[in-house]
């Protein structure tokens, strides 16, 4: 039995060591990409009255990973020795972390951004 190894990603880790700024790419696009069908599934979610609360928690996930995670990549591939597997784990465990930073906070930053969103209102309105 192999231990666990850095130097291994799912079997693309030959791709990702010839190109390490696929990894700063993929860090940028992929919560990009899923947040358009997560809106999808979360309007039809809104339209049949479903509960929002998982929903909420992805989209926060995909918002937080792609701020903090885009920036800890380049924070990590300019400092670093650009090995793009090692970017690629940092980038998976911003993405789970946010997750359950999400999960465990989802009704608070809701209510943030609702109370923002009446503060612009009133500002607009005066």
């Amino acid at each position: 039995m192999t231990g666990f190894s850095f130097n291994t990603f799912f079997g693309l880790e030959d791709k990702i060591a010839a190109y390490p700024e696929a990894t700063i790419f993929g860090a940028m696009l992929v919560p990009i990409l899923l947040l358009i069908p997560i809106a999808v599934i979360g309007w039809i979610f809104r339209k049949l009255k479903f509960n929002m609360y998982i929903i909420h928690v992805l989209m926060y996930t995909l918002l937080f990973a792609f701020i903090i995670g885009t920036l800890t990549i380049f924070i990590l591939f300019f400092i670093t020795d650009k090995n793009g597997v090692k970017l690629a784990f940092c980038w998976l465990t911003i993405l789970v972390g946010m997750f359950f930073f999400s999960l465990i906070n989802a009704n608070t930053i809701t209510k943030m951004f609702s109370d923002w969103s009446k503060i612009i209102k009133e500002r607009q309105n005066q």
